[in-house]
């Protein structure tokens, strides 16, 4: 295959065509193993005396209830600057797309970190007890990895105990690490079938991305080489592997959790799946060849809490590369996608919630049509998990699968108006980035000259300005603190580590405000703290006292509320009782006109630095003046407000 994206005439192809062609939705290829239906004739049966509703009620419903303000403020807009209607029309015309089939279960991948060989068997063994039928081995980071899997005894004796008792034919077994995944592959195998020169009946996955491994910042000659050196090795291989498993995986992690949004993690599994096939076809491999190597590819794909986005993203994936596949003239077999935790979204703080995140990330997987799917346990991330954290992992898949039945109905999303308008305009956006990286000369060339990867960053900015404003809230963290949370218990071991170097969680800026919290009452007992100066009576202060109060403790910084009124010496008093350096006023705007800057004279007397909650237009001047260093609002610049206010407790007064 050539740079231009052409088969040579070797391949299945017969007639290069080159990537050109735009997504229509209405010509991708079917699949000769899935059967295509005739479209549904839908019959919106009415019940009762319920009168059918109109789009137009619709509208005069929701303007009714919106006031003064517009539509738009109900239309939400994607990473990509995809428009989501508020409202879409189900779609008639549109089938199932060919995935996993209708009753077919999605594989339980449960992740197991690879340690003591002893420690490591008991997990395994225990994720399979519990209604895992996959495992995804994690193996130890470069360079150690090298040490134990590049020395076959070694390798193979350590991996003997990690998998004693574990009938290899009956489960699937994921690799996931750098290059050491081929020796730990070669020691499995040998493990499962002897000596025996034979296919082997362990259905192997081999989780490793050459390409996104951040290692390979390489010039395009010397990464085409290193890849192509990798191929050679998988050749090798490829003989005695079950051909149900696969070689190479196309992984969005790293991309993910860099940044990239979710037309650009489409783009670039698109791109790397291209890449690799046109480096296998270069290299005239007898084993794998592009045709074996399409079909031996595993595509990692994030799913994170944004449902709807992740079923979209799914989806327009399966249907880019049934595009892709068409026009190298290779044969048409669904991908098999497996759908991976993000673990730029997952958090320290408040880790509860990553019950409820990966409780809707692999929902959303299902209904996607992933083929497998992965969960963390929700303190993957503090510690090592323990048997309780692992359970709890499991049980998410297993209540979705058994008792939600999700994997009854095959594509589950079809005719969805919403669903199917986000497909469309994700698949024409990723199908727009894929072409801008052939036009750079392919992946290999976009990575070594920075311009896919400055693309990833323009959308990491953009994303966290968003959290930094919390106009992209955090659960648990950025939004609804809960200062003293309980730490969950964990084992003995590091947290799970970044899946790339460089790669930054969305939570850590918050998080490290935390941590500036817990070392001050470490160190001197007592939290950062700001007192709420509620003005006025209660029903005037709830609002703001209740935004000022969740903002505050989001940074670390306690919040103490007074008790209201319009007395600016008690006022001033209560703040000085408080312990605290600095003063929050709270109230409504009419309350401010009246009480607002005598009560910042008073408190700004009695040493606070004084904040006021709310944008006050017109009167800030007037309420600078009065001793108001610094308003706080929704949409601001929260974590510059709190980094700064921290710095300020902590710098030594003069």
């Amino acid at each position: 295959m050539r740079r231009d994206g052409h088969l040579k005439a070797s391949c299945a192809c017969r007639a290069p065509v080159p990537i050109t062609r735009h997504p229509d939705p209405r010509a991708i290829p079917s699949h000769s193993c899935h059967g295509q239906r005739e479209p549904m004739d839908l019959d919106l049966e009415q019940f009762g005396d319920i009168p059918p509703v109109t789009r137009e009620a619709w509208d005069a419903a929701v303007a009714k209830a919106l006031g003064t303000s517009t539509l738009d403020r109900l239309r939400a807009v994607t990473a990509d600057g995809i428009a989501v209607p508020p409202l879409t029309a189900p779609r008639s015309d549109r089938d199932p797309l060919p995935a996993r089939g209708p009753g077919n279960p999605w594989s339980i991948v449960q992740r197991v970190r690879f340690g003591d060989p002893a420690a490591t068997n008991a997990r395994i063994l225990d994720e399979l007890a519990g209604g895992a039928d996959a495992i995804d081995l994690v193996l130890p980071s470069p360079p150690d990895h090298v040490v134990v899997f590049d020395d076959a005894d070694e390798g193979r004796g350590k991996l003997i105990r990690a998998f004693a008792s574990v009938y290899l034919d009956m489960v699937t077994v994921h690799l996931t690490g750098g290059a050491g995944v081929v020796g730990a592959a070669e020691a499995l195998l040998s493990i499962a079938d002897g000596t025996s020169p034979g296919r082997s009946t362990v259905k192997l996955r081999l989780g490793h991305d050459p390409i996104a491994d951040q290692s390979l910042k390489l010039s395009v000659t010397d990464a085409e080489a290193v890849v192509a050196a990798h191929l050679a090795r998988l050749a090798s291989l490829a003989p005695r592997c079950n051909p149900e498993g696969s070689l190479l995986a196309a992984s969005g992690q790293p991309w993910h959790a860099l940044g990239a949004s979710e037309a650009q993690q489409v783009a670039l599994a698109l791109a790397s799946a291209l890449t690799f096939v046109r480096l296998a076809d270069a290299a005239d491999l007898p084993d794998l060849g592009p045709e074996r190597l399409a079909g031996a590819l595993e595509f990692r794909l994030v799913a994170d809490q944004n449902q709807f986005l992740t079923i979209a993203k799914l989806r327009a994936f399966r249907r880019l590369w049934a595009l892709v596949t068409d026009e190298l003239g290779l044969p048409a077999r669904p991908a098999f996608v497996h759908a991976e935790p993000a673990w730029r979204t997952m958090t320290r703080r408040d880790p509860w919630v990553n019950i409820l995140r990966s409780t809707v990330a692999c929902f959303a997987a299902a209904v996607g049509g992933a083929d497998a799917v992965t969960t963390v346990p929700h303190t993957d991330l503090i510690g090592m998990p323990d048997d309780a954290a692992r359970r709890l992992s499991r049980n998410v898949q297993a209540v979705l699968m058994d008792e939600s039945n999700l994997h009854m109905v095959a594509d589950p999303a079809a005719g969805a108006g919403a669903i199917e308008a986000l497909t469309d305009s994700l698949a024409e956006r990723a199908w727009d980035e894929f072409r801008a990286i052939e036009a750079e000369g392919g992946l290999l060339a976009s990575l070594a000259a920075g311009a896919v990867t400055g693309r990833i960053a323009a959308v990491d900015k953009a994303r966290r300005t968003e959290v930094a404003r919390r106009r992209l809230p955090i659960t648990g963290t950025s939004t609804y603190p809960l200062l003293a949370e309980r730490t969950p218990e964990v084992l003995d071991g590091p947290p799970a580590p970044a899946p790339v170097a460089g790669a930054r969680r969305l939570a850590e800026p918050w998080e490290a405000l935390r941590d500036r919290s817990d070392r001050a009452l470490a160190e001197a007992g007592v939290r950062p703290r700001v007192f709420l100066a509620n003005l006025g009576p209660v029903a005037a202060f709830t609002a703001r006292t209740t935004f000022a109060k969740n903002l505050f403790e989001a940074g670390g910084v306690e919040a103490v509320a007074g008790a209201g009124g319009d007395d600016v010496v008690a006022l001033a008093a209560a703040f000085r009782a408080s312990g605290a350096a600095l003063a929050c006023l709270c109230s409504d705007d009419r309350t401010y006109e009246a009480f607002a800057a005598p009560a910042a004279e008073a408190l700004k007397a009695a040493g606070a630095r004084v904040l006021l909650a709310g944008r006050p237009k017109e009167a800030e001047a007037a309420l600078r003046a009065a001793g108001v260093d610094d308003f706080v609002f929704d949409g601001m610049d929260a974590l510059a407000l709190l980094e700064g206010l921290h710095t300020l407790l902590e710098t030594p007064a003069a």
